[in-house]
């Protein structure tokens, strides 16, 4: 019986002596680290506004690589989420929130789980010195008044601070992987196009832009000389599709698109609905403000038989489906940043750019000072 009155009287004290620290220890705990890149500041916060990257720099796979994610709410920014599922029981089920978001400045998820702790919140800000970005990953968590959650908070540094050192690397690693170029100041839009009739010369130009408008000039001429002699009509732009930009030598095609006139020699329908949507832009009514948007007809146009080439032409049906455009204004020597800036964009927005890019010639070679040329960009994505 003396024996029992002093494990209890042990066990009273052991009690009493986990309850006191436990009152004494921090109800709050917070973890901090950063790291350095080269890649843009807005590359950085496009990336981590949402989750599409997720897998590649949440430490949670490296955990469990069988772990289960779903994507809901918003594409980006505040208000998107991400539900995941672990087989390993330390983790569990839980989900990851855009709780803030502020362009360039900082991001904030918020996470919800089982495990000890409230408000725990990932708060990643962003400054820019130079052409370095400083990544700043802060984790905070409350315990209240849980003392296992407050002992569990003697370890935060340990468990989390590991993850975030780990995490900041993977961001490393992923941005390491894309194309470092600067976007932030090209209006890009994601968007649909439709497949077209086009007709085209495959040509090859030293890679300075007096060859390559020289070689265009030429193809142009060919191309329009032989839309006049199958009774066709221009019903687009003018574009000028990469196929390969070396080192030394650009690989391009020149391409119109093109549709048949009527027997009145009127233009075709695709050019007639394109003019009553100029005048539909130019003068909005209440009723085309209220309209939905026009859903893109992906099937490709009947090809157009029985024409008569020339043997540097061909006939063929240019890109439709999902696109990036930019609209450009300037010398077209800067053309391959552009779209090499489409590319970083592309990356950010976990996106994967396909086929050629081509570009829009909205002005006339020879109508301009190259400076006051205007552009669309496009590159197709996936």
């Amino acid at each position: 019986m003396t024996r029992f009155l002093e494990l209890l009287t042990s066990a009273v004290i052991v009690a009493v002596l986990f309850v006191m620290v436990g009152l004494f220890l921090p109800d709050h705990r917070s973890v901090r680290h950063s790291t350095d890149t080269s890649h843009p500041l807005r590359q950085v916060y496009d990336t981590l506004n949402s989750f599409k990257h997720f897998a590649n720099w949440n430490p949670l796979r490296q955990h469990d690589p069988k772990v289960q994610y779903e994507l809901s709410g918003p594409d980006r920014g505040v208000g998107a989420r991400l539900d995941y599922v672990s087989t390993r029981k330390e983790f569990g089920a839980g989900s990851w929130h855009i709780t803030e978001s502020e362009q360039d400045d900082h991001i904030q998820y918020t996470v919800y789980n089982d495990s000890y702790g409230r408000n725990k919140n990932h708060l990643l800000t962003f400054d820019q010195d130079g052409k370095i970005v400083n990544i700043t990953w802060k984790f905070s968590i409350d315990y209240g008044w849980s003392l296992a959650g407050r002992y569990a908070g003697l370890y935060v540094e340990r468990t989390v601070g590991d993850d975030v050192k780990r995490g900041l690397a993977n961001i490393g690693n992923l941005l390491a992987s894309m194309p470092n170029f600067d976007y932030r100041n090209l209006d890009v839009q994601d968007t649909t196009i439709a497949p077209v009739n086009i007709l085209y010369i495959s040509t090859t130009a030293d890679r300075n832009i007096t060859a390559v408008e020289n070689a265009m000039d030429v193809a142009l001429k060919d191309i329009r000389a032989t839309i006049k002699a199958n009774s066709l009509v221009e019903t687009a732009p003018p574009r000028l599709i990469t196929t390969n930009f070396g080192s030394d030598k650009y690989e391009f095609d020149v391409a119109i698109p093109v549709g048949r006139k009527d027997t009145t020699g009127a233009a075709t329908e695709t050019e007639e609905a394109e003019e009553e949507d100029t005048l539909v832009d130019a003068q909005p009514s209440n009723e085309a403000v209220a309209a939905e948007p026009k859903a893109i007809d992906l099937t490709p146009p009947p090809a157009l038989e029985g024409l008569q080439l020339p043997g540097n032409v061909h006939a063929g049906q240019g890109y439709g489906g999902r696109i990036l455009m930019a609209t450009y204004r300037g010398h077209p020597a800067a053309l391959p940043l552009i779209r090499d800036q489409l590319r970083s964009y592309a990356a950010a927005y976990a996106e994967q750019v396909q086929d050629r890019p081509f570009e829009e010639y909205l002005t006339e070679i020879e109508e301009t000072a190259a400076e006051d040329a205007q552009f669309r960009v496009y590159w197709p994505i996936k």
